[in-house]
């Protein structure tokens, strides 16, 4: 559950860039659990800066990354696509002179690590996150207070990465409510592109199978099944390009169990199949939620 309540601020003053689902959670929670002295976000337009202000995800903000208030951060979060998080590191370098943890919250992180690693400074420690939380909404919007609470939050640190930042953003991801764990950036490459990345590219492969008239009799199971692939396609679209080889690994690894049992069903061999089918089950059943 979010904290309600600190005897003091972990940060005194986090800085967002990036007033989406996620930015905007984020930002709601760090100012309702008083985990922040003082929360600043940036956005690209004046209306998303408004929406922020009147839902309590920030304190104040602009649509422009301001020297002064990145300059009083303790702590940046870009909470925006993959492939924008790079270029926006290189504006805020040139944009501050102070010692500060640089996060981000993209749902890829091998060569995010890679290149910032090429160019930030030594006063700039990066910590790379990944809370798994989302919806397919999107916007300040779709922003939930409680978006984090009980949900994983991976933490990504290389060799280099000071201890003491990693404490720093362990502390900030609980104390809205979320579970941390330790991963290097390829493994956790690998492991969420097998239960995130490809669970919406099946759900995006069944809609497109599915015929009109079958879609009119759909129930529970396909639209249960498929909810994922309403998320944003251009978002989507940067997270195959910056994971592309842990994606399509899985999806080979897909391909060959649908394979399989296509196999056990035109050839009539049922007690394989049901034996497929319980081994699922099985597995399926262990998961806590």
């Amino acid at each position: 559950m979010v904290q309600k309540f600190l005897m003091q601020p972990l940060f005194d003053q986090v800085a967002i860039v990036g007033l989406g689902l996620i930015g905007g959670s984020l930002g709601m929670a760090l100012r309702k659990g008083r985990v922040a002295r003082r929360v600043i976000g940036f956005a690209r337009h004046e209306t998303t800066i408004r929406k922020a202000k009147a839902r309590g995800a920030i304190d104040d903000g602009d649509t422009e990354l301001c020297p002064n208030w990145l300059g009083e951060s303790e702590l940046v979060v870009i909470a925006t696509p993959p492939l924008t998080v790079v270029p926006i590191a290189r504006q805020i370098v040139k944009l501050t002179r102070h010692r500060f943890i640089l996060t981000d919250v993209a749902s890829t992180k091998g060569e995010i690590t890679q290149a910032l690693g090429s160019f930030l400074p030594e006063r700039i420690t990066y910590v790379g996150s990944h809370p798994m939380a989302g919806s397919e909404r999107s916007g300040i919007g779709a922003a939930n207070l409680d978006l984090f609470r009980g949900a994983p939050c991976v933490v990504t640190p290389v060799a280099r990465t000071s201890r003491t930042a990693v404490r720093r953003v362990f502390a900030l991801w609980r104390s809205v409510g979320g579970r941390c764990v330790e991963i290097s950036p390829a493994h956790h490459d690998t492991l969420v592109a097998q239960i995130s990345h490809l669970p919406h590219l099946a759900a995006v492969g069944l809609t497109l199978v599915a015929q009109e008239e079958a879609m009119g009799l759909s129930a529970g199971g396909f639209s249960d099944t498929t909810r994922i692939a309403l998320g944003d396609p251009a978002l989507w679209r940067e997270i195959c390009w910056t994971n592309r080889r842990a994606i399509t690994a899985a999806m080979d690894r897909l391909l060959k169990e649908l394979r399989q049992l296509r196999g056990l069903i035109a050839s009539g061999n049922s007690d394989t199949l049901t034996k497929q089918f319980r081994t699922a089950q099985k597995k399926r059943q262990r998961l806590k939620r």
